[in-house]
């Protein structure tokens, strides 16, 4: 016995018998081809079963035929036999290389297979497209609809779009949809489903791909993909598509107006822009088109526009143009609400009751909001119980406003009260009994002297037709309302994990903070260190809030640590971590204080911060001074708080003095006081000493002279009167003030320009006496130009160590 097989390129079917060698036996394309008794007749209803058992041919003699079998229908049987077989047996790569080489003869199967045959193939492409096996079902399918047989319902479509989205190939996506009849309701599902994935690359290929299957504009895809965009959150791409459809000549409907305005609606200019081109184009905007421009509004922050659309609207309606909606009130309620605006808010709220419509969950919990942040917790309280008593379904955010708002005005027993109301447990009464709390004396103000405006029996029945879900927010509220209790803050944090809640960055900062009014700089190190091992890494907030609670308790050490800690683990502080460091101490009092601030306040200024020059300035003054003792009446004539001389930035002074102290102090040979005035030459000079004397003290001993950089002028003229003043006031200073000595001197420079020197092999530098000064001989010249000359004075080693000598023996 022999069996029937379907073969890669061909039907294998029995040979023909040796008469039909011959030309006159030989098959012709519209001859009938005598019954070969060896084979039995086959039914176009036989079954899978019966055709492996009937269908007998040696496999030693194969044949291509396939030209034959358009020729009469018991071939194109013995062909729809053989697909079925061959899908049954699973070679379904087989049957459909077999089904291409016939495909072009006009042969149909459809008449062959029976209800039977046909659940046998949605079986098998139901299997390939559950086994991922996705290109080959729906390659399938294709070589199955060229032969007319019915694919729209041999797997549901929802299916092979999902698998499609799954392995991210849109095109095949598109190829399955093209197959059936309601393809262009399928395009915007495929498009859809994409963007539910926030995979705008292959929506936008399917979006590419099915306009070159369109005989003309499809505005459901065109809507779409829009959508998609905004889902993404790319509004650009949906301009340039709305851009391609004008270039087009395609002009969009009221829905693709719509929703390419909803996209662009934090954009309020282009989406004004949009609702001008809409009615250019012919098209009416309907109230959802209003709806959007509210909402572009409320996000803009354009109350005044927003009352004017809604006054229009109010008018339109009234002469039955339009008909306002729970959104549109929605929405302007929220506008109202967002800008603080709680009368007018409440305002629309009785115009929408007096038109007929019922307030939703969003317009409630605007009206709420906008109380709670006008401070007005009576009159929230009040709405949130209209609220429940009109019906509509609080969501977590209702309850959380009205806990931050009795948060904000230190009713922090209510809040509690409200809570543990809320979830099921004993209602309190006006008296507070029941639950409590252990605050501080000071945290208790207005918490147990509101009376409850819920009656036990209203927040009872609330309790159970409205569940409350806590939320870490929730918490985080209640952690605020602690006050200073830190346990019981700690008890919360412990209460939410109970619940299946995790503390967020949030509610740990909310915990550091709490370790401030206790001065608990162990617990905030602790909490940090607990962050980590819960796989939360503390952000720039909870290391800023950590260093305020070691600066708070005049822990600077700690504080600079967690400073350095957060800079090697790349978070970066903000401008309130710089600032809290730089206002960390009220005086300076020793050189490594002065270089720690000078330190932050540089790495603030590269940060990009600009930080508070004054203050820190104030606080180096105070610090230079105090190199001189009994100067109270000279500190009142250099003060920089005379402002008056301080005409640049006063960061060019602490750049100065920064570039100066954060140098090694036998790195210290000049000290650079050009472009400065004399109060601020005056500071860096006393900055500079100051580091010197206290290095000494430590044991590092002066080695060379000190030069002072005043400025340079052009050579044989006169320095200008500014650098004479500076000159003057610092001559004064180191001399008369402390007992310096003094040697004024000038340094010629050569121009830039200078062509050739006398002696190349000699520095271009040659110190010059100033008039009265014995000058030093000449070592080098010039052929050309005159060289400028630096303005400098000379402190001698010998009076530094003289004056740091008697400046130890006063100590």
């Amino acid at each position: 016995m022999r069996d029937f097989v379907i073969l890669g390129s061909s039907i294998v079917s029995p040979p023909l018998n040796s008469s039909s060698s011959t030309p006159s036996a030989s098959l012709h394309r519209h001859s009938i081809k005598p019954h070969n008794p060896s084979l039995p007749k086959l039914t176009p209803f036989s079954s899978p079963r019966n055709i492996s058992c009937t269908l007998q041919v040696p496999l030693n003699h194969h044949a291509d035929v396939t030209s034959n079998l358009a020729r009469e229908s018991e071939d194109v049987e013995l062909l729809a036999n053989g697909v079925l077989l061959g899908i049954r047996d699973r070679n379904v790569r087989t049957v459909i290389d077999t089904l291409k080489k016939v495909q072009d003869l006009g042969i149909s199967l459809s008449t062959h297979f029976d209800g039977s045959a046909m659940d046998i193939i949605a079986k098998e492409c139901s299997r390939m497209v559950t086994c991922d096996h996705i290109e080959e079902a729906v390659e399938l399918m294709e070589v199955l609809a060229r032969f007319q047989l019915p694919i729209r319902e041999l797997v549901h479509p929802s299916d092979i779009i999902k698998q499609c989205v799954l392995c991210r190939n849109p095109i095949l996506a598109v190829r399955y949809a093209c197959l059936l009849p309601h393809a262009h309701i399928l395009f915007s599902n495929i498009i859809s489903e994409f963007g539910k994935r926030r995979d705008l690359v292959s929506a936008l290929k399917a979006y590419d791909s099915l306009k070159k299957n369109l005989d003309s504009p499809n505005m459901y895809i065109y809507r779409a993909i829009i959508d998609v965009c905004g889902l993404c959150g790319n509004w650009k791409k949906s301009r340039y598509i709305y851009e391609d459809l004008l270039n087009q000549k395609i002009s969009p409907n009221i829905y693709v107006f719509n929703s390419l305005m909803n996209v662009n609606a934090h954009d309020l200019s282009y989406t004004l822009n949009l609702y001008q081109n809409m009615q250019n184009h012919g098209v009416k905007p309907d109230m959802t088109s209003y709806n959007i421009l509210l909402k572009a509004c409320c996000v803009a922050g354009r109350v005044d526009l927003a009352h004017d659309i809604y006054r229009e609207l109010k008018h339109w309606e009234s002469v039955g143009r339009l008909k306002l909606d729970v959104f549109t009130y929605s929405t302007i309620i929220k506008v109202f609400a967002d800008a603080k605006m709680w009368q007018m808010a409440l305002k629309v709220k009785r115009d929408m009751l007096s038109a007929g419509v019922s307030l939703n969950t969003v317009a409630w919990s605007s009206l709420i909001s906008s109380c709670a942040h006008a401070g007005l917790v009576e009159q929230a309280i009040q709405l949130f119980e209209e609220m429940l008593l009109a019906g509509c379904e609080p969501n977590t955010q209702c309850f959380n406003i009205i806990l931050h708002a009795c948060v904000e005005a230190c009713q922090y027993d209510r809040a509690f009260r409200f809570f543990h109301s809320w979830k099921g447990n004993k209602m309190l009464g006006s008296s507070g009994e029941g639950y409590n709390i252990n605050l501080k004396q000071g945290d208790m103000h207005n918490a147990n002297t509101v009376p409850n405006s819920f009656s036990n029996s209203h927040i009872l029945s609330f309790a159970e037709k409205f569940p409350f879900v806590p939320t870490t927010t929730t918490y985080n509220i209640l952690l605020k309302a602690c006050g200073t209790d830190y346990y019981h803050a700690k008890a919360l944090i412990s209460e939410m994990k109970t619940v299946g809640l995790s503390p967020n960055q949030i509610s740990w900062s909310i915990l550091i903070d709490l370790c401030a009014a206790s001065q608990n700089v162990e617990g905030a190190i602790e909490i940090l260190k607990t962050m980590g091992k819960a796989g939360i890494k503390p952000d720039v907030i909870a290391y800023t809030t950590a260093i305020k609670v070691c600066v708070e308790s005049k822990n600077f050490k700690q504080a600079l640590t967690l400073y350095e800690e957060m800079k090697s683990y790349e978070i970066h502080p903000n401008w309130v971590t710089y600032n809290t460091l730089l206002r960390a101490r009220s005086k300076y009092g020793a050189l490594h204080e002065v270089q720690q601030c000078l330190a932050v306040y540089q790495d603030m200024r590269k940060a990009g911060y600009k930080p508070n020059d004054c203050y820190l300035e104030e606080l180096i003054e105070e610090w230079c001074e105090g190199v001189i003792q009994d100067n109270k009446e000279n500190q009142g004539e250099f003060s920089s708080s005379n402002k008056s001389e301080l005409e640049r930035p006063p960061s060019l002074l602490l750049e100065k003095i920064a570039a100066h102290l954060l140098k090694r102090v036998a790195d210290i040979l000049a000290i650079d006081v050009q472009g400065l005035t004399k109060v601020e030459a005056r500071l860096v000079i006393l900055a500079v000493l100051r580091m010197i004397k206290e290095n000494y003290g430590l044991g590092h001993s002066v080695n060379d002279d000190i030069l002072i950089v005043i400025g340079s002028t052009k050579a044989d003229e006169s320095p200008a009167k500014h650098l004479l003043e500076v000159q003057k006031a610092i001559i004064e200073l180191l001399r008369n003030e402390l007992g310096l000595e003094v040697l004024p001197a000038r340094t010629r420079i050569a121009p830039s320009g200078t062509a050739k020197l006398k002696n190349p092999n000699l520095s271009n530098l040659n110190i010059e006496a100033l008039p009265g000064e014995k000058a030093l001989p000449t070592m080098m010249g010039f052929q050309t130009r005159r060289p400028a000359v630096l303005q400098r004075l000379k402190v001698t080693k010998e009076s530094l160590y003289r004056w740091l000598q008697s400046k130890v023996s006063v100590k």
